[in-house]
C-alpha cells in the first residue's frame, strides 16, 4: 500500500514538473540578445589615451604636386591625357596684398588661363588640392593677422578652385616663423564651417629623427584642437643614411611613431592610414638622388605599413631630358628615364 501510494505521489509530482516546463519561456537565446552577437565594438577593451579626432580625411591616394608658379603655365588637360594622372595638388597659394590668397604672391586666384588649365583637369573627372605655403614666399600663415582671416583666405581659394581639400605645406628650415596656433585655429574654423579636408606637408629631420620639431608642434597643436588631417611627410632633403629609400622609410617609421604616441587611444591602422609620405624624383636639392627604384621601394613600403598616401614633387620634373645635371631642376628629374617613369609608380600605389 505504502509502495503504490509512493509511487502515485512521483507520478503526480512529475506530471506537474512537465507542465511547468511547458509553459516557461526558452531559454535559448536568439541571435540578436546574445552577448556573443554584439558587434566587436562593444566587447573589445578600449585603448587608453587620447584618440586622433573624428572628421572628414582626404580622400585621395596617390598625387604630385603641379608648380603652377614656375613659367610655362602648363595645360593640365593635357599633361592628364599624357601622363594618366587625374588627381594633383596645386601650388602655391600665397599672400598677395596684406592677407588675400594669390598663385605665387602675385597672380589672381580667378585667373583666366590658370581657370582653363584647372578646368581642363577637373572635366576629365580628376580631384584637385590646394596647397598654401611651400619652399619660398610670403606665407597667408604669417600675413593674415588672426584665425578668422586666414580661414577666410583659404576658403576663397577652395572655391577658386572648387575642391574642399587644402594641403597646408608648413616649411620652417629658412627661419620662417608661423603661429601654430593661428593656422590650428583657422582649419578648425574651416573644417567646421564647410567640412573641408586638410593635408599638413611637413618636414622631416632624418632618418634618425622623424619629424622636425616644428612640424612635430604643428601636428600636436592642431589635433588638440579637434581637427582632423592626414599628415603627409616630405620625405626628401635630409642626410642619406644606407640606401635613400631606407633612409626615406625610416624617417617615416619614426615620424608613425611619434604619431602612435600622440594619439594612444587609436588603432595603430587608423594612425598609419592619415600618413602620407612624399618624395622628390630624381635629383633632390641636396646631395640625395631618387631613383625609379627607391621609389618603388618606398611605394611598396608605404603600403606594407598601411598609409594611406603616397606624393612627389613634382609632376612636371618626371621626365628625363637633363640627365647627370649636377643641381635640382624645375622641368626635368635630372637623371635618365622615360617620361612620367616616377608617376606611374605611384600609380600602383
Amino acid at each position: 500500500m505504502i509502495v503504490a501510494l509512493r509511487a502515485a505521489l512521483a507520478g503526480a509530482l512529475l506530471t506537474v514538473l512537465l507542465v511547468v516546463l511547458a509553459i516557461l519561456p526558452s531559454p535559448v537565446r536568439t541571435a540578436q540578445s546574445s552577448p556573443t552577437a554584439a558587434g566587436p565594438t562593444s566587447t573589445a577593451p578600449s585603448r587608453p589615451g587620447p584618440r586622433a579626432p573624428d572628421g572628414p580625411l582626404p580622400t585621395v591616394r596617390a598625387a604630385p604636386y603641379v608648380d603652377l608658379t614656375t613659367p610655362p603655365l602648363p595645360d593640365l588637360g593635357a599633361v592628364a591625357d599624357a601622363s594618366g594622372q587625374r588627381d594633383v595638388v596645386l601650388g602655391f597659394v600665397l599672400a598677395g596684398g596684406g592677407c588675400a590668397p594669390t598663385w605665387g604672391g602675385t597672380t589672381p586666384m580667378t585667373d583666366p588661363a590658370f581657370q582653363r588649365s584647372i578646368a581642363g583637369l577637373t572635366s576629365r573627372g580628376g580631384t584637385v588640392t590646394v596647397s598654401s605655403g611651400g619652399a619660398v614666399g610670403d606665407y597667408l600663415e604669417t600675413r593674415c593677422p588672426d584665425a578668422a582671416s586666414l580661414a577666410r583666405a583659404y576658403g576663397e581659394a577652395l572655391d577658386a578652385v572648387g575642391t574642399d581639400h587644402l594641403d597646408v605645406d608648413i616649411e620652417t628650415d629658412k627661419g620662417r616663423a608661423v603661429s601654430t596656433a593661428r593656422v590650428a585655429d583657422a582649419l578648425k574654423l574651416l573644417q567646421d564651417e564647410r567640412g573641408a579636408r586638410i593635408t599638413l606637408t611637413v618636414q622631416v629631420e632624418s632618418a634618425d629623427a622623424g619629424m622636425t620639431d616644428d612640424a612635430r608642434d604643428l601636428v600636436e597643436t592642431v589635433s588638440a584642437r579637434g581637427v582632423a588631417a592626414r599628415v603627409n611627410l616630405m620625405v626628401m632633403n635630409f642626410e642619406q643614411r644606407g640606401g635613400w629609400a631606407e633612409s626615406m622609410l625610416d624617417a617615416a617609421d619614426l615620424s608613425l611613431a611619434a604619431l602612435q604616441r600622440l594619439w594612444p587611444g587609436s588603432d595603430p591602422a587608423d594612425v598609419a592610414g592619415r600618413v602620407g609620405v612624399t618624395m622628390m624624383i630624381g635629383r633632390n636639392d641636396t646631395a640625395a638622388t631618387t631613383t625609379l627604384a627607391d621609389a618603388g621601394e618606398l611605394v611598396e613600403g608605404a603600403r606594407a605599413r598601411g598609409y594611406g598616401y603616397v606624393g612627389a614633387w613634382s609632376l612636371m620634373r618626371d621626365d628625363g631630358g637633363c640627365p647627370g645635371t649636377a643641381t635640382e631642376a624645375d622641368d626635368c628629374s635630372g637623371i635618365a628615364q622615360e617620361p612620367w617613369a616616377f608617376t606611374r609608380v605611384l600609380q600602383r600605389f
